[in-house]
């Protein structure tokens, strides 16, 4: 297959890659590989790619953005594989009750003034003057929305059996996350999905701090 500037990824050496995506049979679930690790390197369909889980997010909704003058919904199910995880499950550290309240109290200040200091961009919602089409009426009703689009943003901490994930379940704060670990949601800044994402990466953010394999995600409501 070839990249964008011409040459094929067989062409590169693997130093040029971060990680190995290996898809499922849809092409859509995404489990990433180290390099280094034999199970990606042999799978049938086996990619290797310069992004992280994050930032090949950044790149779709970028994409739709640029294209489209809006993110696409994209439900993501990419994740890092067990068999690439499993030395960082076993020294995940250890927290007591007290320890993780603070921890999650810090996250969520980081969080709330990541969330209240982004300026969204504003939208227009209104009626199509066609069927599905992409313009607006302006001679039926439309709304400004001033915190633009809506959505949904959460923290995920993997893996799920880790003193941190276990405490936030213990809290009330967390539940069992789809594709594994335990999922935070992010409750604050009504539906504001730019305000919810920057909150989200803040709070993910603050958790890594502590050593918690944390990250981010959102989608559109």
């Amino acid at each position: 297959m070839a990249n964008k500037d011409g040459t094929r990824q067989l062409d590169k050496p693997d130093t040029d890659f971060l990680y190995r995506t290996v898809s499922g049979y849809h092409g859509h679930r995404l489990t990433w590989h180290s390099m280094a690790c034999t199970t990606g390197k042999n799978a049938k369909y086996s990619r290797r790619t310069v992004y992280t889980p994050e930032t090949r997010r950044e790149a779709i909704k970028a994409k739709s953005m640029q294209k489209y003058g809006y993110e696409v919904f994209t439900y993501y199910t990419d994740h890092m594989a067990k068999c690439c995880t499993g030395k960082q499950e076993t020294s995940s550290p250890s927290f007591t009750t007290r320890q993780a309240k603070s921890i999650f109290a810090k996250a969520q200040s980081a969080g709330l003034a990541a969330g209240n200091t982004v300026t969204p961009t504003p939208m227009v919602v209104g009626t199509p003057t066609t069927f599905m089409g992409n313009d607006i009426d302006y001679n039926k009703r439309t709304y400004y929305v001033a915190d633009g689009a809506c959505g949904f943003a959460w923290v995920v901490i993997r893996p799920g059996n880790s003193s941190l994930a276990r405490q936030a379940v213990k809290l009330g704060i967390g539940h069992s996350a789809y594709g594994g670990g335990v999922e935070i949601t992010i409750q604050d800044h009504g539906q504001s999905v730019a305000r919810k994402e920057h909150h989200a990466s803040a709070y993910a953010n603050a958790l890594r701090e502590h050593g918690i394999n944390a990250s981010s995600r959102s989608r559109l409501d």
